[in-house]
């Protein structure tokens, strides 16, 4: 096993002369050790791997896994997409529901007979994308944020990689920013050097605040449109309100499902602090002081996450990972936030499998 970091990236490493079909409790002792300090971790040739050998490597990491996070009977934004036709097209393996299958394209595929991606509009147009709200980028961490803690590790295998060209993609955010994104790539960016990248006041201003999650967020959200940088949620009526003067108070929520994080999370390995929001599932901000806690309006909540995170995705600092057949990524969740990047072309087809699993802890700030 030889862990290299990622030539010209800002965090990642390759895990190369290893089989995540065959491993030793050293090996994942290290492998561990390793995603916490890289963030993520990237093995190629794993295309020999089955779904059932996926989640028991993503269970050797995690060893205390809760319950699977995109599945489509229990958690209740899946059961809330299924129940509105699957648009998106993701499937669970019937034998191993520890593995989402998502992409592009007709698949026969461990039991599925299926089209990925479904109807949804986003999936298969040489413009747009392939993220919920149709934005550009939805920089966002996996978990349902709702009742269940997020998940601690993300995992995804590529089984069939698009052969379609790449694309720039515009940040459209006055800042003239641009990514370069081969097809069907996944973008990824780090709440650590987020936070590293605040001013010192305005980190203590983040140590000082706490994120409230709405009731059923993605629901909350879905008819909603992303930023084209992909940090906050567009709401046109309701930030026209608020330029007169107008906002939505923010207010803690009594369903005791709904969730509250602070906004600066700790990795237990290192220590390291990270800025880790997922911006379309916020209600509102809370934030502390000598005189007490108060709530932020709706929508200066977002415009401030947008401001405060917004440093972090300069081009330079993210990192865009180009999928080849038999890579398998997993990730720090708890310190990296991630995007689609879409632009598929009509022809185009893509075949990924996703494991992740609800955290068994939330995440905690130890500053």
């Amino acid at each position: 096993m030889l862990i290299t970091a990622i030539d010209n990236a800002p965090f990642g490493a390759t895990v190369a002369n290893f089989d995540c079909a065959a491993h030793g409790d050293a090996d994942i002792n290290a492998l561990r050790d390793a995603l916490h300090r890289h963030q993520l971790l990237v093995f190629p040739e794993q295309l020999h791997i089955t779904p059932q050998q996926e989640v028991a490597f993503y269970r050797s990491i995690d060893s205390k896994a809760a319950s699977v996070w995109r599945d489509q009977i229990n958690n209740p934004w899946e059961v809330y997409k299924v129940a509105q036709g699957n648009q998106a097209g993701t499937y669970q393996i019937p034998e191993e529901p520890g593995v989402l299958v998502l992409g592009k394209g007709k698949i026969s595929h461990y039991g599925l007979k299926v089209t990925l991606g479904g109807e949804r509009s986003a999936y298969g147009e040489d413009r747009g994308s392939q993220v919920l709200g149709g934005g550009a980028l939805q920089w966002h961490i996996d978990g349902s944020f709702y009742r269940d803690a997020p998940c601690y590790y993300t995992q995804m295998r590529c089984i069939e990689a698009p052969a379609g060209s790449g694309h720039w993609l515009s940040y459209d955010d006055g800042t003239g920013d641009s990514l370069w994104c081969e097809a069907g790539s996944t973008a990824f960016a780090s709440g650590r050097l987020g936070y590293d990248k605040l001013p010192p006041e305005i980190r203590k201003t983040c140590a000082q605040t706490r994120v409230h999650y709405a009731v059923h967020p993605f629901e909350k959200s879905y008819a909603l449109a992303n930023s084209a940088n992909g940090l906050r949620l567009s709401d046109p009526v309701a930030e026209q309100r608020y330029r007169q003067g107008e906002d939505t108070p923010g207010t803690a929520l009594r369903d005791p499902l709904a969730q509250v994080y602070p906004l600066i999370w700790t990795c237990p390995v290192t220590g390291s602090p990270a800025l880790m929001p997922q911006p379309r599932c916020m209600h509102a901000l809370e934030q502390s002081s000598e005189a007490g806690n108060h709530f932020l309006g709706v929508i200066e909540s977002r415009l401030k996450l947008e401001a405060w995170m917004r440093p972090a995705i300069a081009p330079e600092l993210v990192y865009v990972h180009a999928w080849q057949p038999g890579d398998l990524v997993i990730w720090d969740n708890r310190s990296l936030w991630h995007s689609a990047t879409g632009r598929l072309s009509r022809d185009d087809r893509r075949v990924m499998h996703l494991t992740a699993f609800n955290g068994a802890a939330p995440p905690s700030c130890k500053l």
